[in-house]
């Protein structure tokens, strides 16, 4: 009896032996920390942010305080490649998980803190992060509140050049920019390879050359039409002539040089100006002395200063006011 049960009892035993052998190989491989973390980065690899935001850890109690979320989207992800682990360390009951990736704007190496948050199936480990992995950028979008993420459209938090606090989730790059009909910033990086850093970026938005191009073309219509206008002080326009004596003829003015065009942001956040630019216009006109009744014409260049408020209609249209 004994004899016919032994082969049993050994298979059973190899049976169950390979079964804590395999449970063992799940554990740190498919059900392991790294595994976790590259579900994670998997991800962010096809710029699918809700789903790294519903891993444990990610979307709870640990992101920046304060921050703005709005960045936390699938646009915002610029996408991952070359993603592959370099290291896993235990340290005070965590595990410290450090993979190596590459982004569209650069390449990096970051580390991950991830803690077990339970079983699954009552024999495999639960993993989570014990640190949320974001960043902060402290980002300030000057003289306008639209910006550009990785090419998806934003609003900025505040209406003023002053920053405001987004969240981005870590690792990847990420270009913020400005691209409108007559505006433009330069593109400026953002590479988050570290988990908790905070950044800081500024997109320093400015008229473009289409911008000038019209409003050029918006003063250079409306300073001839001023130099149509027969009085010594037109209406509306940046020059005019005082005359001490008698005015005998109707003024004739025409426009020497007009103003070389410059465009810049305005005290108010969203506004623009045309500073002060200056242009030269000749007036010529006759003139009765009133001391002896003789008539002489004053036929002169008359320099003047023009300065401009510009605003942008809902149509998209610009309104030029000479000042």
């Amino acid at each position: 009896m004994r004899r016919t049960l032994l082969p049993w009892v050994v298979a059973f035993g190899i049976a169950v032996l390979g079964a804590v052998g395999t449970v063992a190989t799940l554990n740190a491989t498919l059900f392991g920390p790294g595994a976790f973390v590259q579900v994670y980065l998997d991800a962010l690899a096809r710029g699918d942010a809700s789903d790294a935001l519903s891993l444990p850890g990610v979307d709870a109690g640990g992101r920046a305080a304060g921050a703005s979320t709005a960045l936390l989207r699938d646009g915002a992800l610029a996408g991952l490649s070359d993603i592959h682990q370099t290291g896993d360390e235990s340290r005070a009951g965590d595990r410290w998980i450090t993979f190596d990736w590459t982004s569209p704007h650069g390449s990096g190496t970051t580390t991950f803190q991830v803690k077990r948050i339970g079983t699954r199936f009552g024999l495999f480990p639960e993993w989570g992060f014990a640190v949320s992995p974001v960043a902060t950028v402290s980002l300030a979008v000057e003289h306008d509140p639209h910006f550009t993420v990785n090419g998806a459209a934003e609003v900025s938090a505040t209406t003023s050049n002053a920053p405001s606090d987004y969240a981005v989730l870590v690792p990847g790059s990420y270009t913020f920019a400005h691209g409108s009909r007559y505006l433009t910033a330069t593109p400026r990086l953002v590479l988050a390879d570290t988990v908790g850093q905070n950044l800081s970026v500024q997109v320093d938005i400015q008229a473009n050359a289409r911008f000038v191009a019209a409003v050029d073309a918006r003063l250079r219509a409306q300073l001839t039409a001023c130099a149509k206008q027969t009085v010594l002080f037109p209406t509306g326009c940046p020059f005019g002539q005082a005359i001490d004596n008698r005015v005998s003829s109707a003024p004739a003015w025409s426009i020497v040089s007009y103003p070389t065009t410059r465009i810049e942001p305005g005290a108010e956040f969203g506004s623009w100006v045309v500073p002060g630019v200056a242009g030269t216009a000749h007036l010529r006109v006759s003139v009765t002395s009133l001391y002896d009744g003789k008539v002489t014409t004053f036929d002169q260049d008359v320099p003047f200063q023009l300065r401009a408020r510009l605003a942008f209609g809902a149509d998209g249209s610009i309104t030029v006011d000479l000042r």
